[in-house]
Order: C-alpha cells, then structure tokens, then sequence
C-alpha cells in the first residue's frame, strides 16, 4: 500500500498534467488553425496578385485604347471640318449653276419667241413677195411704165433679201432703197403674224423700221372684205401689236390678213 503522502502526490501530479495536456492540444489545435489561415491567406493574395497584374494590363489596354480612339476622334473631327467647307462649296457652285439654269431657261425662251417673230415675219414676207409678184404680172399685163416695173422689181429684190436674212432668224437691216422711195404701199401694207386670245389683239409685221409709231390706226382685211381696225399699242423694231376696236370687229381675224394704214 501507498503512504498517503505518495498517493497525494500522485493524485496532484496527474490533475497538474491534465491541464498541460489540455494546453498542448490547444496549442496544436491554434497552430493547425493559424498554418490553414496562413495558407488561405497566402493563396488569397497569389489570387489577389494575379488579378491585380490582370487589371493592370487590362487598365493599360485600355489607356492605349482611349489614346488611340482620341487620335481617331480627332482625326474624325479634322475630316468633318473638312467634308463640311467642301460642301459649303458644293453648295455654293450648285446655287451658282442653278442660277446660270434659270439665265439659260430664260434665254432660251426669249430666243424661241424670237425665232417664232422670225418665222412669222419670213411667211408674211413670203406671202407679201408673192402678192408683188402677182401685181408686177398684172402690171406688165398692162403695160406699165418701165420706172414702175424697175420701182416693183427692186421692192421684190428688196423682200427677197429680207425674207432670206429672217429665215436665218435676223432682223433684217433697215435699207432706205429706191424701192420704198417709189412703192410707197410697201411701207402702209402690213401682214397679221398673230391673233390674240378672242381677237382682242393682233402681232403685224409692220415696225419702227417702216414707220410704225404707237396710237396709229391699220385697217385689217380678208379677201377684199373689211375685217376689223386695229390700233398699234406696242411698237418694236420689226413687228407691233395692235388692240382690236371692239365697235369695228367684223368677223374672226386670221394668221395672213392685210392690214392697210389709215392716212
């Protein structure tokens, strides 16, 4: 048997080393725990620094991305400027050619009327030739005098002239011959070229060249037969207008009547 101070220190020794064992388990326990956080952390901040290497080159990517989309961006900007004073011209050279159009157009139709005078002038001289013509016949039927027959022939060669040059769609010079010396009906005779819109006026071949002035008074035949008086409005080199007398129409006017001066 144990004396009971052996038993009381072997009761003592063993309650002071179950504590010491407690201890060393705990302190495995920590250091199992501490080496685990340890470990986490350490693979914790590899990812860390893998993906902040990936951001940075990422970031950099990005900052060369920018620079190079501001250098585009600029260069964009130089090109609209560029686009846009070039269609400033474009606008300018347009509007420019739209008006010479518009000049031409205008011209154009200034030129078609005057050709369409021409036209009508060279059929009235054409028509005039042809009555001459006729009444030289007649008068050397008649045995007229040989200065009438001269007087006929040179207002004859002086129509033909003129009926060539309005042919070409020229005003025919203003030649004071023999021919309107001594053929005075030349210069009182005149052709209706047009007739206006309900016989309200009439366009005679009959102008400032032969002696037409406004206010004169033109008596407007068919066939012999009295038509209608007309009085010049409008007077131009080669051709006049004359207002139809209401009071005087008799019948329609037509393309070809003769008008006859009033003395």
């Amino acid at each position: 048997m144990l004396a009971g101070g052996d038993e009381s220190r072997t009761l003592s020794g063993t309650m002071l080393r179950r504590p010491l064992l407690i201890l060393c388990t705990i302190a495995l326990g920590g250091a199992g725990l501490f080496a685990a956080l340890y470990y986490r952390a350490n693979t914790a901040n590899a990812r860390m620094g893998q993906l902040l290497d990936h951001e940075t080159r990422r970031s950099a990517k990005l900052a060369d991305e920018l620079t190079t989309a501001k250098a585009e961006s600029s260069a964009m900007t130089v090109k609209v400027s560029f686009l846009e004073t070039e269609l400033s011209g474009s606008r300018t050279k347009l509007a420019t050619v739209e008006a010479r159009a518009t000049q031409l157009d205008r011209d154009l139709l200034q030129a078609k009327d005057a050709l369409s005078v021409h036209e009508l002038n060279a059929r009235a001289l054409a028509g005039e030739l042809a009555t001459l013509r006729n009444e030289l016949a007649s008068r050397r039927a008649a045995e007229t005098s040989p200065e009438a027959v001269a007087a006929y022939k040179a207002t004859i060669a002086d129509l033909e002239r003129q009926l060539a040059v309005a042919g070409n769609g020229v005003a025919a010079p203003n030649v004071a011959g023999a021919s309107t010396a001594v053929f005075t009906s030349r210069v009182t005779r005149a052709t209706v070229l047009t007739v206006g819109p309900s016989n309200s006026f009439v366009v005679l071949n009959f102008g400032t060249r032969r002696g037409a002035k406004v206010g004169q008074q033109l008596d407007v035949s068919q066939g012999g037969l009295p038509v209608a008086t007309v009085a010049l409005s409008d007077v131009r080199s080669d051709f006049s207008i004359g207002q139809v007398l209401p009071a005087s129409l008799r019948t329609s006017l037509q393309k070809g009547n003769l008008a006859v001066l009033r003395p």
